[in-house]
């Protein structure tokens, strides 16, 4: 009795871990069997932030009653889809105009001994402004005066031993000699007169000053102007190259304008420019690009446009910062609404688009840009879609009203 029992325990066992075993064996084939997405959750969303506007907003609706719609007499226009122009204003700097600055900067060392004009006052070109007392100056002209002579001298030599060797009076070898002391001597002299002319001294200049008892070397206005900067006073001594005075021509201006680069990418030579002085009397100067810089500005970053300007009483001023107003085109067709059907529902813009005479869809859209007129849209609507211009104000607070009712 006692062994049938152990017997019959020892069945039970065995049957407990056969059954275990079959039903990991079943479990084990029933995975390989099964496909992997049987292991992943029934659906995966998208991120909130990869989600359209249609999948994270609800469709929202404004409508009007009969009273309302005669009371706001709502206004309309068409979505138009288009390469847009549109207007940017941009911060520029104002300079002298290329050729209408100059320097006046002597070319050898001295000492000032006349000044005839002061900051503030007009000069013309070829104007003395001061006069130089100069050692170098004077032996400059004395030795071109005495290279002067000695050419003519030997000039006058060369002919008369020429008659002499006609005549068989004089060898033809005390003719070469003079001959070539005469070319060395107008070597000589040309060489002075160089000299001279880089100061620009002429030779007829260099014989009056010649005459003098004391030789003073001019220096003259290179351009119309102003004397803008004067930096040297009576009695004071300076070097060679140093910069004396400057003057400015403000007739004409050269305006660096700073443009970010991806307004730039429509932006051609030739395009027009204004220039608008709020102050006193509104003064509005139109322009044209004159060329654009191959690089960005180190500084700012932004595309330097220049600009060639006339000015209009006394303005701009070189040194001033002005702003500019340029016309641009988009490089790509955009959605283009009136700016007054533009606003904001928190930090999203949104237009409201007509679907029925007394239904209005809050429609939310993404802004490019925007000027004084209208807005330039990326998405968010379709090209013809008509949304309200006005009033756009009334539309939102009934938006507004029938959320809180809501809540």
């Amino acid at each position: 009795m006692i062994e049938a029992n152990a017997f019959l325990r020892d069945a039970a066992v065995s049957m407990r871990h056969i059954t275990l075993t079959l039903f990991i064996v079943l479990g084990l084939s029933a995975c390989r069997r099964a496909p992997i997405e049987a292991l992943l959750p029934e659906a995966i969303g998208v991120p909130p932030s990869l989600q359209s506007v249609s999948d994270s907003t609800a469709l929202r609706i404004v409508h009007l009653d009969s009273m309302q719609q005669r009371m706001l007499q709502v206004q309309i226009a068409p979505v138009r889809y288009q390469r847009a122009t549109y207007t940017v204003s941009i911060p520029g700097e104002v300079y002298p105009a290329p050729g209408l600055m100059a320097q006046v900067a002597t070319p050898i060392d001295g000492r000032v001994i006349r000044l005839y004009v002061y900051e503030g006052e007009r000069v013309q070109r070829g104007q003395v402004v001061l006069e130089l007392e100069s050692l170098s100056f004077a032996q400059l002209v004395s030795d071109f005066l005495q290279a002067q002579a000695e050419e003519a001298y030997l000039e006058r030599h060369v002919a008369r031993l020429r008659q002499l060797v006609a005549a068989q009076l004089t060898p033809q070898s005390t003719l070469d000699q003079t001959e070539a002391d005469y070319l060395r001597a107008q070597a000589r002299r040309q060489a002075a007169e160089v000299r001279l002319r880089a100061l620009g001294i002429t030779p007829e200049a260099a014989q009056q000053l010649g005459q003098q008892e004391r030789p003073l070397l001019p220096l003259r206005a290179p351009i119309d102007g102003y004397i803008d900067q004067h930096q040297v006073e009576l009695g004071q001594a300076v070097s060679a190259h140093q910069t004396l005075m400057t003057v400015v021509d403000p007739s004409r201006v050269h305006i660096r304008g700073f443009l970010a680069p991806d307004d730039a990418l429509g932006l051609r030579p030739g395009d027009s420019v204004a220039l608008v002085l709020q102050v006193p009397d509104s003064l509005t100067l139109e322009a044209q690009v004159h060329t654009i810089n191959p690089a960005l500005d180190p500084e700012n970053r932004a595309v330097v446009v220049n600009i060639l300007a006339d000015t209009h009483q006394g303005w701009p001023r070189p040194g001033q910062n002005v702003r500019l107003w340029l016309r641009l085109r988009t490089p790509r067709p955009v959605y283009v609404v009136p700016l007054s059907a533009l606003t904001y529902d928190g930090s999203q813009a949104i237009v409201f688009v007509q679907r029925a005479p007394d239904a209005y869809e809050v429609r939310p859209v993404t802004v490019w840009r925007t000027d004084a007129e209208q807005a330039l849209l990326v998405d968010g609507v379709r090209e013809g879609e008509p949304v309200v211009t006005h009033p756009v104000f009334s539309l939102k607070a009934l938006m507004r009203y029938a959320e809180f009712a809501e809540e």
